[in-house]
């Protein structure tokens, strides 16, 4: 059975400082990252967000022209979210520098009747109390998915509690996943995300890959590691996150099989989404993710398969 992929999540317009350099007024938050690379396994994707009235026409055209629709994303009057981050040597560190909320600080999302009728709804780094109102409008949603942000998760635990409760799938890096489970333990972390509601659960190590955990019927637990892309200058690991869960989601579209997945297809995906996330870190902020096609994408999964043998 195929599906239709909802994606939410911030738009901004973000300055991204890495020790390769720095770029200013670009596009970024979540959204984009994660629907640019949904559309590279699907035609099957929405997105939906909030943007000011600074928003550049130029972004809106050039989404459009990647098969990124802008149709349900609202436009106020104010600054669109803004965000500048530094990153240190080691890039999975970074640094808020600034952040400026903007129209979205206020804004409330209402889903119209055809977006709530979604199969796949991807609530990306957003806080778990939007994310939960935004999962609570997809009520025929099949397979559900979020992510968050130890920041996040030390703010809102009660919400993080019920949206944990309300996916089939939560991912999470290393520090944030630790955090919630109040231990030092990656593995034993994402055994406690299953314990508390999800089917699914994945633990993002950065440069060292992945990890997939799956709550089985029978209450045992599978569990899939998969390496990173091998990246040799990385520029910019900004929205690799938020890219492997947009290109996952855009894969399942194509192999939901009433909500449930095969094993099999999960672990692909998987491979598929660290194939994406690599190509991210390539290049400054979207620049990867608006210049690799499809054709380039099932070249590098090619070439990944030959590495790893994850098939």
């Amino acid at each position: 059975m195929n599906g239709r992929a909802l994606i939410y999540g911030t738009i901004a317009i973000d300055t991204l400082i890495t020790p390769g350099g720095q770029v200013s007024s670009v596009l970024g938050g979540s959204a984009p990252y994660a629907a640019l690379a949904a559309r590279l396994m699907t035609n099957q994707m929405d997105m939906v967000g909030v943007v000011g009235d600074d928003f550049p026409d130029a972004w809106e055209k050039a989404l459009e022209v990647r098969g990124v629709s802008m149709q349900h994303v609202a436009r106020e009057k104010g600054q669109t979210f803004a965000w500048t981050g530094k990153y240190e040597e080691d890039m999975n560190k970074r640094t808020t520098v600034s952040r400026v909320e903007g129209v979205q600080e206020h804004w409330k999302m209402q889903l119209p009747p055809a977006l709530q009728e979604c199969s796949i709804a991807v609530a990306t780094n957003v806080t778990p109390r939007l994310q939960c109102r935004m999962l609570q409008q997809c009520p025929h949603a099949t397979f559900r998915m979020a992510d968050s942000m130890k920041s996040w998760l030390e703010r809102e635990p009660d919400y993080a509690q019920q949206l944990l409760q309300s996916v089939d799938m939560m991912l999470m890096n290393d520090e944030e996943a630790q955090c919630w489970a109040q231990t030092d333990d990656s593995l034993v972390a994402g055994e406690k995300l299953l314990a508390a509601g999800p089917r699914y659960a994945i633990v993002k190590h950065g440069s060292a890959g992945s990890t997939l955990f799956h709550r089985t019927d029978d209450e045992g637990m599978r569990i899939f590691r998969c390496p990173a892309w091998p990246l040799q200058h990385p520029k910019d690991p900004t929205g690799a996150g938020d890219s492997y869960m947009g290109a996952l989601a855009g894969y399942l579209t194509g192999c939901l099989n009433g909500g449930k997945p095969d094993w099999e297809d999960m672990k692909r995906g998987v491979a598929i989404a660290t194939v994406v996330a690599g190509a991210v870190c390539e290049k400054f902020g979207t620049i990867s993710l608006f210049a690799l096609s499809r054709r380039e994408l099932a070249d590098r999964i090619s070439q990944f398969h030959e590495m790893t043998n994850w098939q």
